[in-house]
């Protein structure tokens, strides 16, 4: 392979359609804040639970239609229609001062809004990666959702500090209208191109893969989730300070690890990145069950942004590899929405576990079912290994549809 072709030009649609999503995401990422705003309407762990929950299950829910219909009528359109939705959800809470039905409505609304600019824009960014540097680029790309994780924490805090939460919440909704105009002006993506590889794929195997590698995101979708969801409120119920520094240590480490490790896979292997990435989630999701002053759980939060910022893109560049390219919609949904289901599940029912039997409980659990993921994995099948002329032989995808 000639150093030009490893090492391609990243276009500028690919950088367009990050920066939509880094905008919409900076929208998404102050609802990380929503349980707070939950306890400070009298509810406990339980309800903010079951009030961010809502929001994952409404968009697994639709996930299957958006998979089928990404691939049938055109990504760049669900990036469209799920930013300007999940713009004017947030407008919406604006309207909002008690926890009730119209709360619970939004919170589904936004479930479908986020999974249908998500997915659009993750398809969107593998259709415009090189296939040579897919790994390195997804990783790029997940820059733009990591690092809001710090951002709009911090910046959300103060602005309810300064001037409550409905204020925060129409911030949002204008970060969502300018991420809604960007999104517009990405350019129709090109067809799926797979690297040719250095062996034969059977479909069974590749159908393993890929369900041995979203089993594994589900489990590690737990881990995610109970950091995500009561993090915020552990610091809080323990006044151990500022939720922001904890968002910040984690988003920060993670953005470091993908600009200065992302092309790691695509030398090594996927599987010697992924196994120690699973291996320091585990033990960091694990370590909240004990951590309670800020250094330490600052410390953690350093120690889980390494792992996510590995693990993530990473594994989804695993399963890029296996897939057919007439149905990689279809794959991103079913990639995508297994994460998912373990935040969502996560967040609904482990604020019970939380009340019942407290925090170390919890988290230990949620660290048990890591395990089981990363065991499932390690048993799985191993990388494909790739054709020495990756810039000359490609299977290409038959023509899309629907991309305008």
């Amino acid at each position: 392979m000639s150093v030009a072709a490893a090492r391609a030009p990243i276009p500028r649609a690919f950088v367009l359609v990050s920066i939509a999503n880094f905008l919409s995401f900076l929208n998404v990422a102050f609802f990380f804040l929503l349980p707070l705003w939950v306890v400070q309407l009298g509810a406990g762990e339980a309800v903010a639970g079951r009030v961010n929950g809502v929001q994952g299950f409404a968009g697994l829910a639709a996930l299957p239609f958006i998979g089928y219909l990404l691939d049938r009528f055109g990504r760049r359109r669900f990036l469209i229609a799920g930013v300007g939705l999940g713009a004017l959800c947030s407008l919406a809470f604006v309207f909002i001062d008690e926890i009730g039905p119209s709360l619970y409505v939004l919170r589904a609304l936004q479930g479908v809004a986020s999974t249908s600019a998500f997915t659009g824009a993750q398809t969107l960014a593998v259709l415009f990666a090189p296939p040579q540097r897919r790994g390195e680029a997804i990783g790029w790309f997940g820059i733009s959702t990591i690092l809001t994780h710090s951002i709009s924490p911090i910046i959300g805090e103060e602005i309810i500090r300064r001037y409550g939460f409905h204020a925060m919440f129409g911030t949002g909704a204008v970060l969502g209208a300018i991420a809604f105009v960007m999104a517009c002006l990405v350019p129709r993506p090109p067809d799926f191109v797979a690297v040719n590889r250095g062996e034969i794929v059977n479909a069974g195997a590749a159908r393993r893969a890929v369900a041995t590698a979203t089993f594994a995101m589900l489990c590690y979708g737990f881990g995610f989730g109970a950091t995500q969801t009561f993090v915020p409120v552990l610091m809080e119920r323990y006044s151990i300070g500022r939720v922001g520094f904890f968002f910040a240590a984690w988003s920060l480490t993670a953005v470091v690890a993908r600009a200065s490790l992302g092309s790691i896979s695509d030398r090594l292997g996927r599987r010697a990145v992924l196994i120690p990435a699973m291996v320091i989630m585990t033990l960091a999701v694990g370590s909240l069950a004990f951590v309670r002053t800020l250094p330490t759980i600052v410390a953690v939060g350093a120690f889980f942004g390494l792992a996510h910022g590995m693990l993530y893109p990473t594994m989804n560049a695993l399963v890029t590899d296996w897939s057919n390219p007439r149905n990689i919609g279809r794959t991103q949904s079913l990639f995508s929405g297994s994460y998912s289901l373990g935040i969502s599940t996560c967040a609904f029912f482990f604020g019970m576990v939380v009340e019942s039997y407290g925090y170390p409980a919890m988290f230990l659990t949620a660290m048990s079912i890591t395990i089981v993921g990363l065991a499932a994995f390690v048993a799985g099948p191993g990388d494909l290994t790739f054709a020495a002329a990756l810039e000359t032989e490609t299977d290409v995808a038959s023509p899309g549809h629907g991309d305008i």
